[in-house]
């Protein structure tokens, strides 16, 4: 009897522990966290003058490209304005394909060239831009690519963007300032200017070879060299 006793108690016990076994919940594994890439922060010097080579060389098919993967790039700006910049160099390429498509002697469908223009002026607006630096002459008179007063207007500054040879104007650029502009000590230096796109204007006649006129607000200066805007 005892014996009897003795074995139910122990097969009692191994029901119990093979019970609390199942009871037991799974371990789960922690996967580790995805590794992600670093968030760039600026273009390497070698980077920044592939972009200008082809600037200076007229290659707009080019520098769009390389202008558009840096874009995609850099996602917030630096102290150099890199991505402000490139904004603005972006816009001047896709320009000069147009320009270069409309005195092609062989047709080229430009109507394709018009969208990505259009597409990227709509993502600017309301963004930085900052264009190359460029001299500034408080009179301009039949003069391109130089910043320029603006008669009768002290709270803007323009400027006639064009290719090197200044037989194409990419585009017309008109920074509006919110206060008025005490442009004596920008005299005969170079100037780098920028502000919020606001607008753009297409010109799709180009029998007068120009693409666009640009309208930036909340215009600042900054002179080449110096840390103050």
């Amino acid at each position: 009897m005892k014996k009897f006793i003795a074995l139910i108690f122990l097969i009692c016990c191994c029901v119990s522990l093979a019970f609390t076994q199942t009871k037991k919940s799974p371990v789960k594994k922690i996967a580790p966290p995805p590794v992600r890439p670093p968030i760039a922060t600026g273009l390497s010097d070698a980077e920044w003058r592939s972009l200008i080579d082809a600037l200076q060389a007229e290659d707009w098919k080019n520098s769009a490209q390389i202008a558009a993967r840096y874009l995609e790039k850099l996602k917030t700006d630096n102290e150099e304005k890199q991505l402000a910049q490139l904004r603005y160099f972006y816009l001047y390429s896709l320009a000069g394909k147009i320009l270069v498509a409309s005195t092609a002697e062989i047709p080229v469908e430009k109507s394709s060239l018009w969208k990505d223009l259009d597409k990227a002026v709509g993502s600017f607006v309301g963004k930085e831009i900052v264009a190359p630096p460029r001299r500034f002459l408080p009179q301009c008179k039949a003069v391109l690519n130089y910043v320029c007063a603006v008669r009768e207007n002290d709270k803007t500054l323009r400027v006639t963007a064009t290719n090197r040879e200044g037989t194409m104007i990419h585009s017309f650029d008109y920074v509006l300032f919110d206060e008025k502009i005490s442009w004596g000590e920008f005299i005969d230096k170079e100037i780098f200017l920028g502000g919020k796109l606001k607008r753009a204007e297409f010109n799709q006649d180009l029998s007068k070879l120009w693409v666009m006129r640009l309208v930036f607000q909340n215009g600042f200066v900054k002179i080449v060299g110096s840390e103050n805007k």
